[in-house]
């Protein structure tokens, strides 16, 4: 089972449409059960694979007042944060969020090797985002683009955070992800 955290304001189903259910749908076509629940969610869901916490819009920054779930905190298994989700893993490893608005592709390059990446140098992402991020020593810097880091991966577990949004364009991402959750406990 895969849970999707929705970063997105719950008011605003809108936002589902745009930022979660690409990752719905690309999940599913990959085989996977799927659970969609909000960010504030306290419980952990049974038959846990991997998490995946989404993106949401440029002027929706109420995540940012919800943090992590103690739950997720507590499980040493894949997460991937998207955008939203990659800041608030950030935060919980020490570092912090810098202004940095960007909307648009972006060039991004390969820093550091890593299975999520599968091999490629470069390519090119999709950013929607106003803030950037800015690490401490717990994380490393997988990918860069001329505005800063794209991607990074936590030292201490196989938690991931992407700044720009692969279910826009890169769902080969997703899926090197899944692949990562698929060898989860074997």
């Amino acid at each position: 089972m895969i849970t999707i955290l929705d970063c997105t304001r719950q008011d605003l189903s809108l936002l589902k449409y745009e930022f979660v259910s690409p990752i719905t749908n690309i999940v599913q076509i990959a085989g996977f059960n799927t659970i969609v629940l909000p960010l504030a969610t306290h419980e952990r869901p049974s038959n846990l694979k991997g998490i995946i916490l989404t993106g949401t819009s440029l002027m929706d920054d109420h995540y940012l007042s919800i943090g992590i779930p103690e739950w997720v905190l507590q499980w040493a298994g894949p997460v991937l944060g998207i955008c939203a989700g990659m800041q608030l893993i950030t935060i919980t490893y020490g570092g912090r969020l810098v202004p940095s608005e960007a909307v648009g592709m972006t060039e991004i390059r390969c820093v550091n090797r890593d299975q999520i990446v599968d091999g490629k140098e470069q390519f090119t992402g999709w950013e929607l985002h106003r803030s950037g991020v800015e690490t401490s020593g717990n994380v490393t810097v997988l990918a860069r683009s001329a505005s800063g880091i794209q991607m990074i991966r936590t030292n201490d577990r196989p938690w991931y955070g992407v700044l720009f949004h692969p279910e826009v364009r890169n769902e080969w991402l997703i899926t090197n992800f899944l692949n990562i959750c698929s060898k989860q406990g074997q």
